[in-house]
């Protein structure tokens, strides 16, 4: 039996959402238990809006028992998951603040319940931005358990600097599967506010200075958006100073860009990347992108920095455009030939190959494989 403890919805975000394919495809295979966070993060570090979904039917299956900074729970969480002594505890990672949490958790489990074997899902090693210990914390927690599962190079890298001493083990990010809108890709132009000629370039997801929208708006800036019909549409929460980030925009561009300036659903998202004609992700660091494998689960194309964790499974000109991290005539370059109709075609046709190549059963089949050690 697998105890898997991670964030699941209602919450939101990249981790929950991976969390909950992964259940859902452990549950097809194995007994498997979802143990959820009762508080994830102090208002105080989060910068949104809310931290929780607002679709009414999520479905809250895992049960909540981790309070994640409060240290007067961590002993009484871990005593619930090793009462079932698990053959396998699952711990998803992504930032060193909840590293301290964990730590306590492995050391009651491996106390109360010793054959169980311990494995950290680390979706990033080191965080984007910097934190307090974090190097540190990463690596006393990765330490601590019986193996490391990583979903990049970038991460395996990574886990090297940090001298981990635990066996790592890679596999990949897999493409979220989902379903095209009911609506025409017209209509739903239409309905955002978009005409059929428009040339639209996305940039998706939660706005952080890591992620360079700012390197977009310069290379735009460069462009003549109303000769081309390129039509920037931002969508996504600000967690930095979004007056600042768009007072960059060349005062004859403003009126082109649209902003969504808060986290969207699901439903959105399938509208948004099917309206779309290509996604830019300038991004300054990555370890991997669940917003990458959305665009290719929905065959868009996307222009990308030159990042190991972005670029791992892609090809230049094949399955995405390329440009060197930071180089803003170079993604100026890249944006010109996106608008060429033909590279568009011939990278939505490649994609539609790797979104096979890099499924939920692929990866559950892995994992099953190499860490849980029953074939599938």
């Amino acid at each position: 039996m697998i105890s898997f403890l991670s964030v699941f919805p209602p919450y939101r975000g990249g981790i929950a959402k991976f969390s909950d394919y992964l259940i859902r495809n452990l549950n097809d295979r194995t007994d498997v238990k979802a143990y959820n966070f009762t508080n994830l993060y102090p208002s105080l570090l989060f910068p949104g809006k809310d931290q929780f979904l607002k679709d009414d039917d999520t479905e809250e299956y895992a049960k909540r028992i981790l309070h994640s900074w409060n240290p007067l729970n961590w002993k009484q969480a871990a005593i619930k998951i090793a009462s079932d002594k698990p053959d396998h505890l699952l711990i998803s990672y992504w930032h060193p603040f909840f590293a301290p949490a964990f730590i306590k958790v492995i050391n009651q489990v491996n106390k109360n319940s010793p054959d169980t074997t311990i494995s950290i899902l680390a979706h990033n090693i080191l965080p984007h931005e910097k934190f307090p210990l974090g190097k540190f914390l990463s690596r006393k927690l990765m330490n601590k358990a019986d193996q490391v599962i990583v979903l990049s190079e970038k991460s395996t890298l990574e886990a090297d600097l940090l001298s981990i001493g635990k066996k790592v083990i890679k596999l990949f990010h897999p493409v979220y599967e989902q379903d095209l809108p009911e609506e025409s890709r017209s209509a739903l132009r239409n309905q955002y506010g978009f005409s059929d000629n428009d040339l639209i370039l996305l940039f998706f997801g939660l706005v952080r200075p890591y992620k360079g929208l700012d390197l977009m708006i310069e290379a735009l800036n460069g462009l003549n958006l109303e000769a081309n019909q390129i039509r920037p549409f931002i969508v996504g929460e600000f967690y930095t100073d979004k007056e600042s980030l768009l007072s960059r925009i060349k005062e004859e561009h403003q009126k082109y860009y649209t902003v969504i300036d808060r986290f969207v659903s699901d439903r959105e998202m399938a509208e948004i990347l099917t309206l779309s004609d290509a996604m830019v992700m300038p991004y300054r660091s990555a370890t991997q992108s669940g917003i990458l494998a959305n665009a290719i689960n929905f065959e868009l194309p996307c222009i990308v920095s030159d990042l190991k964790g972005l670029t791992e499974h892609i090809e230049a000109y094949k399955s995405a455009l390329i440009f060197p991290t930071e180089n803003i005539n170079e993604l100026k370059k890249a944006i010109e030939s996106i608008q060429d109709i033909e590279v568009r075609t011939t990278i939505r046709r490649n994609l539609g190959t790797l979104k096979e190549e890099l499924s939920w059963t692929a990866f559950t089949d892995l994992l099953m494989e190499k860490v849980f050690k029953e074939k599938p």
